[in-house]
């Protein structure tokens, strides 16, 4: 059974831009290997991340970014089961957003399934994260 979970939350202050890098290469790698799908954004002190996969997987994974203490302030926005994810793989390395500079989404990272529940809502949010000034 696949599941997806969406979330904002705020990043800690003491994090540097290169934090962010690093961990963004960290998180892509980690959910590349363990069959992850989604994304991981930045802006403007913010964090986004869509993660879809096997239900015990994600939640266990959820519990464990609940405790990181590179973020706070985390807001679930998706939380459910899904017939089929709405991403190719995991990505998080085109993300980050420093000041103004404006984020594009690949086209070959995001299915076109109009039919997904999900898929609206996930396109919805990346839209909203991404035009966030």
């Amino acid at each position: 059974m696949n599941h997806i979970i969406s979330y904002v939350s705020t990043a800690s202050k003491s994090l540097s831009n290169s934090d962010i890098k690093e961990l963004f290469n960290f998180v892509e790698e980690f959910n590349n290997k363990n069959s992850i799908t989604g994304i991981l954004m930045y802006s403007n002190g913010n964090f986004f991340q869509i993660l879809e996969g096997d239900e015990e997987t994600i939640l266990v994974l959820f519990e464990k970014i609940k405790k990181d203490s590179r973020h706070y302030d985390i807001i679930k926005m998706l939380d459910k089961e899904i017939d089929t994810s709405s991403f190719f793989k995991y990505n998080s390395s085109f993300t980050t957003r420093l000041g103004d500079q404006p984020i594009q989404i690949p086209e070959n990272l995001i299915k076109q399934n109009d039919q997904a529940e999900h898929y609206k809502s996930t396109y919805y949010l990346l839209q909203k994260f991404m035009s966030h000034p």
